[in-house]
């Protein structure tokens, strides 16, 4: 309805531009009196001749329909352009409050869409600790139910990690003597610095991994690559969590508790992928979203 007085609005303006008298007809019908038809004196006015009421109402129909067809075909039809015709033959569904429309839904991703080297063939940098941080990421993520894809975005993680420190090996930037022994030394002693103020804070000694049966390598890099393991591991799959690093060092000492206590009978506890997430995160966000709802209304 609105659409159709707007063409004949303009209808009128476009045939009133052209003849004035059907400007004055419109005026004349509108006020219920008689139509006096005048000239323009235009020299253009031969074109048109003063005409009856009735070529005046057709000339105003004329003018509407040319201007809605070009309205039309500027719109891109008829249509409104953010409409779409029902179709017969599709059934319409009404959709409730409580029942939100469906969305496509992509394929799901592939393993290695969100990694950027595949495992099969690291650059040399990342591959000279590949061996050993793969194994214990392995035997962490079945002993306390990582999440998979989670475990393989630390394991590079952690492998580039590594490859940035090994910076520390060079005379460049420490001389010899105050070198550590590996880029593992060095992120070991980098990453658990606040743990370590933590435990002291806490009265409590540090938890740190034994020799790892998992993870073939010297006693001494091996515990700290499973360290390392398991702290990403937590860090990666702690969402909100990760903003209270109290709480993840708190984690990561029990876990790591139970991990020595059960030190050589890992491969026989499988849990599934996204327990930790389930069981042990969950609960805790669940709790911290409640106390802060309950002090902002506070």
């Amino acid at each position: 309805m609105m659409m159709m007085a707007t063409v004949l609005e303009s209808g009128a303006l476009v045939g009133s531009i052209i003849n004035p008298n059907l400007f004055n007809c419109i005026i004349s019908v509108a006020r219920q009196q008689d139509f006096l038809p005048v000239t323009t004196g235009k020299n253009f006015d031969y074109l048109i001749p003063v005409a009856s009421e009735l070529y005046l109402g057709l000339s105003w129909i004329i003018c509407s329909i040319i201007f809605l067809v070009v309205l039309s075909i500027r719109q891109g039809g008829l249509v409104p352009p953010h409409s779409t015709p029902a179709s017969a033959t599709t059934p319409t569904r009404k959709y409730s409050m409580k029942e939100p429309p469906s969305y496509y839904q992509p394929p799901p991703a592939s393993p290695d869409t969100y990694n950027m080297f595949d495992p099969a063939d690291l650059p040399p940098r990342l591959a000279e600790y590949a061996n050993m941080v793969y194994s214990a990421c392995e035997d962490l993520g079945n002993y306390f139910g990582f999440q998979d894809s989670s475990v393989r975005n630390q394991a590079e993680h952690l492998l580039i990690l590594l490859s940035n420190n090994r910076r520390y090996m060079s005379t460049h930037i420490l001389p010899i003597a105050a070198q550590p022994p590996s880029p593992i030394h060095a992120l070991h002693a980098k990453v658990f610095s606040n743990y370590m103020k933590w435990c002291r804070a806490m009265g409590i000694s540090p938890n740190f991994a034994k020799v790892s049966s998992a993870v073939s390598a010297p006693p001494a890099v091996a515990s700290r690559v499973v360290d390392l393991t398991l702290f990403f591991c937590v860090w990666g799959e702690a969402c909100n969590i990760r903003h209270m690093p109290e709480c993840l060092w708190f984690l990561y000492h029990k876990m790591m508790e139970d991990y020595i206590l059960s030190e050589g009978y890992t491969q026989t506890r499988s849990l599934y992928a996204g327990h930790f997430v389930d069981n042990v995160v969950s609960p805790i966000y669940d709790i911290v979203s409640k106390v802060s709802s309950k002090c902002d209304v506070a």
